[in-house]
């Protein structure tokens, strides 16, 4: 039960190699994206999934130095909240355990860190700041010099 937070990595300025995420607790897991290599202008397809049962779920972006910024929230497969405005940003719940955030025509103002999270209840922004770490996923990066036009996720 409870709540789970998963961080999306994305990066526009700098080359790296990423590594993939999963954090699992009893039986039920999350599951994020697996590493992507993309240019500027290309589409990022990030994809999580949760095995909790939750039909509540979540995307969010974290800027550099900056708070948690809502983008979707989708209750039961269907949107409930849209916290952008920008048309390159578009999300779908195909299935109870799969939500996707695709993001069109990347550029770098698109660097962020994007989580998924997924919630049994429909307060789960007034409940986001307090989790503890084990719900937190956290992203091992290595360099990789290379062309800096490159873009990561995981």
């Amino acid at each position: 039960g409870g709540s789970w937070l998963h961080p999306s990595i994305f990066y526009l300025c700098c080359d790296f190699i990423s590594t993939g995420i999963v954090f699992s607790h009893s039986d039920a897991k999350i599951t994020q994206t697996p590493s992507l290599v993309l240019e500027r202008g290309q589409m990022a397809y990030l994809r999580c999934e949760q095995t909790y049962g939750h039909y509540n779920m979540f995307w969010y972006r974290q800027d550099l130095g900056q708070g948690l910024k809502l983008l979707f929230n989708f209750y039961n497969k269907e949107e409930r909240e849209k916290g952008t405005s920008s048309s390159q940003f578009q999300a779908d719940q195909p299935q109870d355990d799969l939500f996707r955030l695709n993001i069109s025509s990347v550029q770098p103002e698109h660097s962020a860190v994007y989580f998924c999270a997924s919630s049994l209840d429909t307060a789960f922004q007034s409940h986001l700041l307090p989790l503890q770490k084990p719900h937190l996923f956290f992203v091992t990066l290595q360099p990789h010099h290379r062309d800096s036009n490159k873009a990561h996720s995981l």
